[in-house]
């Protein structure tokens, strides 16, 4: 198509071409002539190919003809060449002719934005054209993505219309390092990498050891956990508490006082004042740890649990004194001197009650050994009687009682019969118990000890393992001659009441009930007993001295005992006893030696001593009915000074005689020739 370079031009061809459509021949018949139509682009002449209006061709002059300028996409119809915007229009073909149908060239904006919608390229673009694109526009990153650019939408084609285009961009989540520290900042517990808005997840909760008295807790993590929204660091946090260390103080009591405790709270490195108020009558001691005895005493610089142990003791001894009943004790010897006076004693709850001591220089005169005390010494026996129980109070402190070694000198007092000879009245000399192991005897004989035991008397030799003395007790020791008995304290057992411990067969028990009232004896058979020194040994006295029964054993010169230690061997013992009102008289032996038996001297009867014997009994004291027998022994009478070889026995007729190995002895031990 040809173009032409501006309207005029179109304008002068399309009047040339009518100039020369009227140099053609006319025909001799139809005159034809023709039509040509033509679309044209305003903006730069150019013909639109192929867009020509309708109505093109050759018509028959004089025909009116419909030209009809068409749409055309990208194109906008503005007027005919004759400057007439009628479409469609007419054309009267009256020759052959040209019409051309301007157009506008549509022209559309092009904008290219960026990533904040800002517009960064604004052109306009004809109809069809190709778009020149902009360099790629950057978008800033933000916290949670990194931006990639991925092209434009919509996708950039040849320009129809006006048409915006945007960015479009690749998002890339953005990941941060979280880090979690303890609770110095310094150490890492746990280093990740988290995408933008996902919960990190810490470590294990972290703990922290205890120091300078003070707890730590782990409570949770600062900042607090949250969803991620750049590098973030975390710090362990950590609640304190003061440990709270217990001092616990107790105050013990030497004489088994409940103890008592107190409890003092302190924080690290505090202080404890201990200082329990030591009740009346009781003092203070010492500490158990060796500490200087200052009380009460401040303990500072306290970093742990920790107890203490304070030792009080009573401001006195006291010796428990039971209702009608003998207490034997023994004065100790204390640190400030072994003298004591009667205004050291306390004894307004026991007032009225009967105090003695033994005089072993009257028993050897044939008196009565039992005396009351005008002084009181260290180490020497007492006994009293009171009607109420009550304590019998010293004035000292138990630990000012002396722990050294004690030695007693056992005083000699010569008697016309040697069973009143040498008694000595002496004790435990020591607060604590003791054993007969931590006695040593120096004396010409083997020395025994005779011990009240609460309803009678005890012997036991103190050489003998199964011994011991309880604190303060007393007991009579009676010596054939000079020597000493010393007391240690080492190695000594726990306390336990002192009392003759003898095999089963080596004694008899006797009890007799007579009219509703009881009375008891014991014969000791030893087998170590001196025949000179045992036969009128006379310790034990009654056990009952108000009740209508009484049993007992005939000593030398009748004195009635209610114990005996006699030889053992073939020998008879008379066994005498005393009835207030006639009636029956029952004997049982709770213990009792297999090879010994009853007799009845009145009935002719023997009995086995397993058995209860009941007999009728006038009122009134008998000395000659009973004896005690060895069984399957021939007993003879012997007349006064008979002498019957390869026997012994001890018989009754008017005498008392011992006989054994064929010698004869009085019950005095005197061998009679």
């Amino acid at each position: 198509m040809k173009k032409f370079s501006t309207l005029t031009a179109i304008f002068a061809m399309l009047f040339s071409a009518s100039a020369i459509a009227q140099d053609f021949p006319s025909d001799p018949g139809t005159v034809l002539v023709d039509l040509e139509t033509v679309a044209v682009d305003s903006s730069n002449g150019d013909s639109i190919s192929g867009q020509a209006p309708t109505g093109a061709g050759s018509y028959t002059l004089g025909d009116t003809v419909t030209v009809t300028a068409r749409e055309i996409q990208g194109y906008t119809f503005q007027q005919w060449d004759d400057q007439s915007t009628d479409n469609p229009r007419k054309v009267v073909m009256d020759q052959s002719k040209s019409v051309t149908a301007l157009y506008s060239h549509d022209k559309y904006v092009i904008m290219f934005l960026n990533a904040n919608n800002d517009t960064i390229v604004a052109n306009e673009y004809y109809y069809g054209e190709e778009v020149s694109t902009p360099e790629a526009p950057e978008q800033q990153p933000t916290e949670q993505y990194t931006f990639t650019f991925a092209g434009w939408n919509p996708e950039i084609t040849e320009v129809t219309g006006d048409q915006t285009y945007r960015p479009v961009y690749d998002t890339i989540v953005n990941s941060y390092a979280i880090t979690f520290y303890d609770y110095d900042s310094i150490t890492v517990l746990k280093r990740d990498t988290v995408d933008y808005g996902q919960m990190p997840t810490p470590p294990a909760d972290p703990t922290r050891e205890t120091a300078d008295g003070v707890i730590y807790t782990f409570v949770g993590w600062a900042p607090t956990i949250a969803a991620v929204t750049g590098e973030t660091n975390y710090y362990a946090q950590f609640s304190t508490e003061d440990i709270i260390y217990k001092v616990v103080f107790t105050m013990n009591f030497t004489d088994g006082k409940t103890p008592i405790t107190d409890t003092i709270s302190t924080t690290y490195n505090g202080e404890a004042i201990l200082n329990i108020e030591i009740p009346d009558g009781y003092h203070f001691i010492g500490w158990a740890d060796g500490y200087e005895d200052i009380y009460p005493r401040t303990v500072a610089g306290i970093v742990s649990d920790t107890s203490f142990v304070a030792n009080a003791g009573p401001s006195y001894i006291d010796i428990e004194v039971a209702a009608n009943a003998w207490t034997f004790f023994c004065l100790p010897e204390i640190m400030i001197g072994d003298g004591w006076q009667s205004e050291m004693l306390i004894t307004d709850s026991l007032a009225g009650v009967a105090w003695g001591t033994y005089d072993g220089a009257r028993r050897a005169s044939a008196q009565s050994g039992w005396v009351t005390p005008e002084e009181y010494f260290a180490t020497q026996g007492y006994i009293i009687y009171s009607t109420k129980a009550g304590v019998l109070r010293l004035n000292a402190y138990p630990e000012q009682v002396t722990t050294d070694e004690v030695t007693v000198a056992l005083q000699t007092y010569e008697a016309a019969h040697e069973q009143n000879a040498n008694w000595n009245f002496i004790g435990n000399p020591y607060n604590v118990a003791i054993a007969a192991s931590n006695i040593e005897v120096s004396s010409d004989t083997e020395l025994s000890a005779t011990i009240w035991n609460g309803t009678g008397y005890d012997n036991e030799l103190l050489s003998s393992a199964t011994l011991a003395f309880e604190p303060l007790q007393a007991f009579f020791v009676q010596g054939a001659g000079e020597g000493q008995i010393t007391f240690t304290q080492s190695g000594n057992p726990a306390p336990r009441r002192a009392q003759a411990v003898v095999p089963e067969n080596s004694r008899i028990d006797i009890q007799a009930t007579a009219g509703g009232y009881t009375d008891k004896a014991r014969v000791i058979f030893r087998s170590n007993s001196s025949i000179r020194y045992e036969a009128g040994r006379d310790a034990s006295k009654f056990i009952t001295a108000t009740a209508p029964v009484q049993m007992y054993f005939i000593d030398v010169d009748n004195v009635e005992c209610a114990q005996m230690v006699r030889p053992a061997g073939e020998d008879n013992i008379r066994l005498g006893y005393m009835l207030r009102n006639a009636g029956e008289l029952t004997i049982e032996m709770p213990v009792y030696a297999n090879d010994y038996e009853l007799y009845d001297v009145l009935t002719n009867n023997s009995y086995n001593l397993n058995e209860t014997v009941t007999v009728y009994s006038d009122k009134g004291t008998f000395n000659n009915r009973f004896e005690l027998r060895p069984i399957k022994k021939v007993v003879t009478a012997i007349e006064d000074n008979s002498t019957v070889a390869g026997t012994a026995k001890l018989f009754i007729n008017g005498q008392l005689y011992l006989i054994r190995d064929g010698k004869t002895f009085t019950v005095q031990g005197i061998e009679t020739k």
